[in-house]
């Protein structure tokens, strides 16, 4: 089927050019997303210690990393881990929006509202976060493979083509599909969200896997993997 056989909103998709970001824009987009990043992983480790104090002033640590994050110029941490690893993931700020907000809702209303670790733990199998946290880690080292051409298969230019945004929506739709019931413990929404954002935005790169994983969304996957292992263990 040649391009001029397409219907006509075919071809006015094809030929729109993605909403792309102005160059001036980008490093506020990279202070914000590495603010949510920080202020997510500063409070997630603070919860792990014993002491109660550390724990009630998670909160205020975690707003000071971020507006250290938002600092302009060298003077700001988004400059120096810009340097190193670029931009977060949309993925990596998505799940660190999405863990604020219940961690916000859960101080405002404990009674009504359950951590998403928790709420996974009494729930039976299957354990969606796990599965795709799998399929995630996975996903890295056969990206890790792919840079050093370790692999036939050009994964990474795969990420341009349209099959593997298809392949990665009807991952997302799983749980309502197979498992309706495991819904609110599956992080399907996130991934929609970022789907749906990067379709629009094509945002950083204009490949897919740029916007789903990045390297320290990599390093975390194996550390949700192992604390789940361990807590499974101590079960």
């Amino acid at each position: 089927m040649n391009v001029a056989d397409w219907p006509d909103w075919m071809r006015m998709v094809q030929a729109a050019a993605p909403l792309l970001p102005q160059p001036s824009f980008l490093p506020l987009l990279r202070q914000a997303g590495w603010a949510l990043v920080l202020a997510a992983l500063v409070s997630a480790a603070l919860q792990g210690f014993g002491t109660h104090w550390i724990r009630d002033k998670a909160g205020l640590l975690a707003l000071a990393c971020a507006l250290w994050a938002g600092v302009p110029g060298p003077w700001g941490l988004s400059y120096w881990l810009g340097l190193a690893f670029q931009t977060p993931s949309l993925m990596a700020m998505v799940l660190s929006l999405q863990y604020l907000w219940q961690r916000l809702t859960q101080r405002k209303w404990p009674q009504n509202v359950q951590t998403p670790g928790l709420a996974a733990t009494q729930q039976p199998s299957p354990c969606w976060p796990c599965r795709y946290a799998v399929l995630g880690m996975v996903l890295g080292w056969l990206l890790l493979l792919d840079t050093f051409a370790y692999l036939a298969l050009a994964l990474y230019a795969w990420g341009f083509s349209p099959l593997a945004y298809a392949l990665l929506f009807v991952l997302a739709i799983g749980p309502w599909v197979m498992a309706p019931g495991y819904l609110q413990t599956a992080p399907a929404p996130a991934l929609l969200v970022v789907l749906a954002v990067f379709g629009l935005t094509r945002w950083p790169t204009g490949n897919v896997w740029d916007a789903l994983l990045d390297p320290w969304l990599f390093v975390g996957l194996h550390i949700y993997l192992f604390a789940r292992y361990r807590a499974h263990r101590g079960d």
